[in-house]
């Protein structure tokens, strides 16, 4: 865990052309005990590449072939090139070119880039999907589909998952300040979603939902809708920043 933590740290340096005080890493729960490891952008407003990291469905396996480099490993073959380009010295489980820097010091002793060669192999050949939740994507759509209160509602929502775009972190949250319940939400982007049926179109209800949209945005929400007659691949293309890219 140690000699991943460190090689996939420098590999998003490389890969993103970020300094190294750029990206921090931490090893979770403790450096006694790691189950996991966190990633997190330490300059402050970030270049936002985690997010595209997560975005991305390929980025992840782009930046494990570029790990395998790193460590001085043909990221086609797996064959062990045993050094950096031009170093004088092979390298047996780690080096400054590699694995080791000032900030992992006291993990020097643990590193080994043979222990996590097969690894980031398997890495390299991957796609990712992403989850707003801590649960898996898979399961986190299927408690938003059960949630759903209409086949329209969960169209959409088969829409936005086929697609592999980011899926709301709720459905049939209850927004108090306007008293409305969006179909969708997404928490972090203070998006809510509305996928309007025919029954959108009469004038009263259309005057309804600008009242509730004005208040929404009066707010700080972003609001966006979704209808019958408006194309959804339009709509996704104008919010990138919630739905992420369409056909990424």
């Amino acid at each position: 865990m140690a000699s991943l933590q460190a090689a996939l740290k420098n590999a998003i340096q490389v890969e993103y052309q970020l300094e190294d005080s750029e990206v921090a890493a931490e090893p979770l729960p403790s450096g006694d005990e790691r189950h996991s490891i966190l990633f997190y952008e330490s300059a402050e407003g970030g270049a936002g590449v985690l997010r595209h990291l997560v975005d991305d469905p390929v980025a992840f396996a782009r930046v494990a072939a570029q790990a395998l480099q790193v460590c001085h490993f043909d990221p086609q073959t797996g064959e062990d090139l045993r050094h950096a380009p031009n170093a004088k010295e092979d390298c047996e489980a780690a080096c400054y070119d590699c694995l080791m820097s000032y900030y992992n010091q006291m993990d020097h002793r643990h590193l080994d880039r043979q222990t996590i060669k097969e690894y980031l192999l398997q890495c390299s050949q991957s796609t990712s999907t992403s989850s707003p939740q801590s649960i898996s994507r898979a399961e986190h759509c299927q408690h938003l589909l059960n949630l759903c209160k209409s086949d329209l509602e969960r169209e959409w929502l088969t829409f936005i998952e086929k697609s592999n775009l980011r899926l709301p972190s709720h459905a049939q949250l209850l927004l108090e300040t306007c008293h409305t319940r969006p179909d969708f939400f997404y928490e972090q982007e203070h998006a809510a979603i509305y996928v309007d049926g025919p029954h959108h179109q009469y004038p009263e209800r259309q005057q309804r939902d600008q009242t509730q949209k004005d208040c929404m945005e009066d707010t700080g929400y972003t609001v966006i809708r979704f209808d019958l007659l408006e194309s959804w691949d339009k709509v996704i293309e104008k919010y990138p920043s919630v739905f992420g890219l369409l056909g990424s």
